[in-house]
């Protein structure tokens, strides 16, 4: 069975390739590298398999082609950034379109069925546990509980999430993810599961954080540490305000490039957000957003940095 770290890996390799098949062909350098890669494992043949079923769906391609349509039109009048017209066509838009129906209708299948508790997008949610200790969900996370009457178990299945726990000697309080655990005892802490890396920032108290068979690190109040690749980084200093805001529904940054500010969005947007100007991307920004208005937060960013935005019924948006 393939850690969900790899499952991520290669949906997104297998969604690559499938959308470089439509083009006008592959090249024999490029045909051999699908097939080398198709025959890599069972796992690589049974997610191209998956991606092309839902990529063929008639339903679905018929939804995305009249979405990327409508936009096509719209975006037809513009010549900046002497992006050419053809890059506006309704198959480039109809891609984007279809992979967001696709990962609304198959890829978070699965954590659906293994949560307890979920938040859909831009949702957050404070449960109060058996236990009494406080979890809140930011958007578009889902966890598994298992409390018994000797060990207090949180499977992190995707997302980030906020503990505030209640002190229990005799019963630890342990946060799982694919790549680390976290324990802690009377305190409260940040956890956020991405693929292949885990976050972990620690408000107040202290926590130990181990991935693998390597040792655990103790991290205290005001530090966040990273693992990746099962081994656990060093501990370092944040302002915990800032990495906890969006407790209170906000996204803090400061000096910080579009495109990462922009992937933060992402998480919040009920829809596909699309860069076509990379150069924009590098350029950095600072500012306080109201993630609980993602679209707003679009259009700020349209009028402090030199980009134009299309969007479609808040469902898609193409910064260009």
């Amino acid at each position: 069975m393939i850690s969900s770290a790899e499952e991520a890996r290669l949906r997104q390799e297998a969604v690559a390739w499938v959308i470089r098949l439509q083009g006008q062909g592959l090249l024999p350098d490029e045909r051999r590298a699908f097939d080398d890669w198709h025959a890599q494992s069972p796992a690589h043949a049974q997610m191209f398999h998956r991606v092309s079923a839902l990529w063929d769906d008639p339903d679905l391609r018929a939804a995305a082609v009249h979405t990327a349509e409508t936009a096509s039109s719209k975006l037809s009048g513009f010549r900046l950034f002497a992006i050419r017209r053809a890059v506006f066509s309704a198959t480039a838009l109809a891609a984007s379109v279809i992979l967001l129906i696709m990962a609304a209708l198959y890829f978070d299948v699965a954590t659906r069925w293994q949560a307890d508790y979920r938040t859909a997008v831009g949702e957050r949610r404070t449960i109060e546990l058996p236990d009494h200790s406080l979890m809140t969900l930011n958007t578009q996370s889902a966890v598994a509980v298992a409390f018994d009457g000797t060990a207090r178990h949180i499977r992190l299945l995707k997302g980030e999430a906020l503990f505030h726990v209640q002190h229990d000697a005799d019963r630890p309080f342990v946060v799982a993810t694919a790549q680390s655990a976290t324990r802690a005892v009377g305190t409260a802490f940040v956890v956020r599961a991405e693929a292949g890396r885990d976050q972990v920032t620690v408000l107040e108290g202290i926590v130990e954080v181990g991935a693998g068979a390597g040792p655990h690190a103790r991290v205290s109040a005001g530090l966040q540490i990273e693992t990746e690749a099962g081994r656990v980084g060093r501990p370092y200093a944040v302002d915990v305000s800032t990495a906890s805001a969006w407790v209170r529904g906000r996204l803090v940054v400061d000096d910080v490039p579009l495109a990462q500010v922009l992937n933060e969005v992402r998480r919040y947007y009920p829809g596909t957000i699309t860069l076509w100007n990379p150069r924009a991307g590098e350029i950095h920004v600072t500012g306080t957003y109201d993630m609980d208005n993602p679209s707003s937060v679009l259009a700020l960013l349209v009028k402090t940095v030199p980009v134009h935005m299309l969007s479609v019924s808040d469902r898609l948006a193409i910064l260009f």
